[in-house]
């Protein structure tokens, strides 16, 4: 039996992006305007001259970084991957690969998923907050209409008269099970002086995307 049927590869851990999301590797829009930190461990076999490089769709890309004598085991290095790899919405494998300089045998990390979205949420149209009822007591419940791109996180931000009024985080059972419900207290309306609100909003998703602003409904409100 040779070496090369011996042989395991080395354990290494998978890389780090710390502007990804924990979840599920989504990209803020801010952090794809320059370089993107990541953050390899040194792996306990790594020794003075071993290298490794980051790899991105099973293509090995941007510089190689040599282990040098003042790396120790568990230490985290930090490289970067060039902003204008993304240029494509949507899902992207990452890992990295090491190489041994003494024998030129390189292992390969488990890989990470990164997400990029730059869709802005709602597309070209966010349909107008729905009154079902027109009585105002302590409160005036406003009912959102699905819209195009609708996810968990987003956050849905109303305006009253341009003034920003009350906020909601979409919850994911939001997307099948009930409406987007938003509460405007007595106060909230009364406090712009008018017979009339003009109630709008717009979303920013978990990405930092932002909407367009939406149609507006006219709300009369009898002081």
């Amino acid at each position: 039996m040779n070496d090369a049927v011996l042989r395991h590869p080395i354990p290494l851990p998978p890389p780090v992006v710390p502007s990804a999301a924990p979840e599920d590797g989504l990209l803020n829009i801010s952090a794809l305007e320059n370089p993107i930190p990541v953050e390899v461990q040194v792996w306990e076999a790594a020794e003075p001259g071993y290298y490794f490089q980051l790899v991105l769709d099973g293509a090995p890309l941007g510089n190689i970084r040599v282990i040098t004598e003042d790396d120790r085991v568990g230490d985290m290095i930090t490289v970067h991957l060039s902003e204008v790899l993304f240029n494509h919405d949507g899902f992207y494998e990452m890992g990295y690969m090491t190489t041994s300089p003494n024998t030129e045998v390189s292992d390969y990390s488990p890989p990470i998923t990164l997400r990029v979205d730059r869709t802005k949420p709602g597309a070209t149209l966010l349909a107008p907050l729905i009154f079902p009822t027109a009585t105002l007591g302590d409160q005036l419940i406003g009912l959102l209409p699905s819209y195009a791109g609708m996810a968990p996180g987003d956050v849905i931000q109303t305006l009253l008269n341009g003034v920003a009024g009350p906020s909601h985080k979409v919850e994911a059972d939001e997307l099948t099970l009930r409406p987007v419900e938003i509460a405007f207290s007595r106060e909230h309306l009364q406090a712009h002086a008018a017979e009339t609100v003009s109630v709008e909003y717009f979303v920013t998703d978990r990405a930092d995307n932002v909407s367009i602003t939406s149609l507006p409904t006219l709300v009369s409100i009898k002081l």
